[in-house]
């Protein structure tokens, strides 16, 4: 069979199995969960394949005990793309967005006919949390998007800079505050705005557990508000089914394996270095120091984005994001995923092979 060129893989959105593709390009834990956890879930497979999953107040309430909430502060979604869709659909209606960042936001409030505004960050990509409110004031938004760490630079912003924002923010309609890398910074204390959530009743805390916990193919995220009302919006807005049963066994077994996904969070941060670390040894390559599992880079000349991610995937098999299309930035970036070391250490090798060998 032909081999699909660059374009058509990067139509597919995943499904990568079938091509014996090695993925650089979407962002997942690769130590977690352990063998012994999907063992456990191949030893059911049968029976949960057979059996109709648990509503969705159920199985949030079994996520809420993980983060000291009830199923009135927690909804869980098939991904936490599903519920950005239903936030944007029924809070936004002008939304404030430091760019780049992760585009969904901004395509499913475009696609719902809301207005967003755009903040372009500084070429460094650093977060002026002032320059950020100041926009939000001039633009008239009734909503905010902070993303942290950010993806796509890895920007993490400082727990007291988070405070100052939602504090300032009080009269906005809705913040929505996405920590789906909050797990992978290395920060002491992580910035993480979950312990003040009963102070500010227009915050939605939104996390995609696909990223942190390794398993995209299970689809779970989730909201969490101490908006009661807002909570029960969202929670309407989803199938009686969203959740299947492979899914639902995942978060009620979740918790014993604790211990293993904080030490897996560790082994993600160190691998992420290294390969920021490693990349900076690529002539042609300016990597961007990041606190995500992901490593954002500045193609200094050699290549264009697609002309990069075309020549490691024909070439290769190696697959990364080309974030030419991505708003705020242009076709001489492309972000790295991070996955296991050795791994990230093949890709640095590849990379520097290509080095004054661009494809025309």
């Amino acid at each position: 069979m032909k081999q699909p060129d660059t374009s058509y893989i990067s139509s597919l959105y995943g499904g990568f199995w079938n091509y014996g593709i090695k993925d650089f390009c979407y962002l997942v834990n690769p130590y977690f969960p352990p063998r012994a956890f999907t063992k456990s879930l191949g030893l059911r497979l049968d029976e949960l394949l057979r059996s109709y999953p648990s509503t969705n107040w159920y199985i949030s309430s079994l996520l809420a005990k993980t983060l000291d909430l009830t199923d009135k502060e927690v909804v869980i979604g098939n991904g936490a793309s599903e519920l950005i869709s239903a936030i944007t659909m029924r809070y936004v209606d002008n939304l404030a967005v430091s760019v780049p960042t992760f585009d969904e936001y901004i395509n499913r409030a475009s696609n719902q006919g809301k207005t967003t505004s755009l903040f372009q960050m500084g070429e460094d990509f650093t977060f002026d949390a002032d320059q950020f409110l100041r926009h939000i004031r001039d633009c008239s938004a009734n909503s905010a998007l902070i993303i942290n760490p950010n993806n796509p630079t890895g920007t993490l912003i400082a727990q007291d800079s988070i405070g100052y924002m939602l504090e300032s923010l009080r009269h906005l309609d809705l913040i929505i505050l996405d920590e789906s890398f909050i797990d992978f910074a290395d920060s002491d204390p992580v910035p993480s705005a979950m312990n003040r959530l009963f102070e500010f009743p227009n915050l939605i805390i939104l996390k995609s557990l696909s990223k942190a916990y390794g398993i995209p193919g299970l689809r779970l995220g989730y909201a969490a508000t101490s908006n009661r009302d807002v909570l029960a919006n969202l929670r309407s807005d989803v199938p009686i089914w969203s959740i299947n049963s492979l899914a639902q066994y995942f978060v009620e077994e979740m918790g014993d394996y604790h211990e293993q996904f904080l030490a897996s969070c560790l082994a993600v941060r160190r691998a992420t270095q290294t390969l920021y670390y490693e990349l900076q040894s690529v002539p042609y390559l300016y990597p961007y120091p990041s606190e995500g599992n992901f490593v954002l880079c500045k193609i200094l000349d050699s290549f264009t984005a697609s002309q990069l991610t075309s020549q490691l995937y024909e070439q290769h098999k190696m697959f990364i994001n080309d974030c030419s299309r991505k708003k705020g930035l242009d076709d001489r970036f492309v972000r790295i995923a991070s996955r296991t070391a050795e791994e990230n250490i093949e890709l640095v090798r590849v990379l520097r092979s290509l080095s004054g060998t661009k494809t025309r």
